[in-house]
């Protein structure tokens, strides 16, 4: 008999899929629901069993983990009928929310499992999760644990079997900030990598040429290096779709203004969503918005450009540099944001620059950047060494772009955070909002 506890595991889509499915790899009983049964199918026929109702996972369980969707979704999924999870969860069970939600969606839930259904025995744990479909397959993805601590170490045989970085951030909804500070850098990146590919191809350079020449810069990231192959193969198949990201979007935009806390990058990201929202995209690749920067009738530039003239050094004046040049100038100010952000939630900025330095939202110029400024705390493009030098070279680029009629609003809304900077001087950045 073994030994391991029986989970139960809710949305099966291609990222809980594939963590349900590691983890009946690794001996656990995993009973697993899904709205969509195709996918229970192939959970089964990995050798997961089935549940026909959350309510039937529940009572199988020790430990039910939901990666569905978002919050509407896994209120439905515990609260709702008959069915639902808190009807079939044993006394005294856990229920591990892994699905990237708002960090105040947490209190909710432990408010009313506690006052509307008197469930005060049901242990939440808080552990969203970042790394991808990849990652989620061979277990090796972040995992920002929170709650109590006694019964995050009940659930660590299953959260280690998932994870690959398992970083343990506090009490309830600090995994939940801490993912939300994630994917703002994430949401910026992803955005920034269509608007960058976009300009190569549309001032004809040879767009593989100009992916292989930033991958070796300042000027790459995790997203540059997973999302451009998609758009030179032409390949929109929802390896993540729009929907995903503009949900977290959203997230990160609807946080920062509830804690009134400025955050343009992400501002501008979440806009650039919406507009890919309007023109089709949001259930296929979020690679698919360079095609935002595109000609209507060119929506496959990027891949067309594969062919061009590898030896052309510069069109319009922009050249492979000119593109890591715009790359980097986003992707500092959006790392300084992201780490400004960190600090208004009171998130531990040290375990926050190793979590982004190692997840999705990684980029050269935060691996280069951000550990310099930990020491002063101090989360100001006024603060940072490598700014005035990446800052102007963000503005020779801009600069090109406006001449061509090229958009860059990625570009143009990190290069006003440069020219703050220079407004705020040395010392502003030192100050806490009080303004001590």
């Amino acid at each position: 008999m073994s030994s391991k506890p029986t989970l139960a595991f809710a949305g099966l889509g291609a990222m809980g899929g594939g963590m349900a499915k590691n983890l009946v790899k690794n001996g656990f009983t995993v009973y697993g629901y899904d709205v969509y049964q195709p996918l229970v199918d192939s959970f089964v026929e990995a050798g997961g069993k089935a549940a026909k109702t959350p309510k039937e996972a529940a009572s199988q369980a020790d430990f039910f983990i939901s990666m569905v969707a978002n919050a509407a979704q896994n209120s439905s999924l515990l609260f709702e009928g008959e069915d639902a999870v808190v009807k079939g969860l044993g006394k005294g069970k856990t229920f591990i929310l892994c699905s990237t939600t708002p960090p105040s969606f947490l209190h909710e839930l432990r408010k009313r499992l506690d006052e509307e259904f008197g469930r005060s025995d049901v242990k939440l744990l808080d552990c969203p999760v970042s790394g991808g479909t990849l990652r989620a397959a061979d277990g090796t993805l972040s995992i920002f644990e929170s709650g109590p601590e006694e019964d995050l170490n009940a659930a660590k045989d299953v959260l280690q079997t998932m994870s690959g970085n398992l970083y343990r951030m506090g009490d309830i909804s600090a995994g939940t900030k801490t993912k939300t500070v994630h994917q703002l850098v994430a949401a910026t990146n992803i955005i920034t990598a269509c608007e960058a590919m976009g300009l190569a191809a549309t001032v004809g350079l040879n767009t593989q040429a100009v992916f292989d020449h930033v991958n070796k810069s300042d000027g790459t990231s995790f997203f540059w290096e997973n999302r451009v192959p998609h758009m030179l193969k032409n390949d929109w198949h929802p390896y993540s779709a729009l929907s995903i990201i503009l949900k977290d979007a959203g997230i990160v935009t609807d946080t920062a203004r509830k804690a009134q806390w400025p955050t343009p990058m992400a501002d501008t990201a979440e806009q650039l969503y919406l507009q890919g929202v309007q023109a089709g995209i949001l259930k296929i690749d979020d690679a698919a918005l360079v095609q935002l920067y595109l000609p209507k009738s060119q929506g496959d530039l990027v891949s067309q450009m594969t062919n061009a003239d590898v030896n052309m050094t510069a069109s319009h004046k922009v050249s492979k540099d000119t593109i890591v040049d715009l790359l980097s100038g986003i992707h500092l100010a959006s790392a300084v944001e992201g780490m400004a952000f960190c600090k208004e939630l009171g998130l531990d900025r040290t375990v926050m620059c190793d979590i982004i330095s190692k997840a999705a939202g990684s980029s050269v110029q935060f691996t280069k950047s951000i550990p310099g400024m930990l020491g002063r705390d101090s989360w100001s493009l006024a603060d940072c060494a490598q700014a005035e030098e990446v800052g102007r070279k963000l503005s020779e680029a801009v600069e090109l772009c406006r001449k061509i009629k090229y958009p860059c609003p990625m570009a143009a809304s990190a290069l006003q955070q440069f020219h703050f900077a220079t407004l705020r001087g040395k010392t502003i950045g030192t100050q806490d909002r009080s303004g001590r």
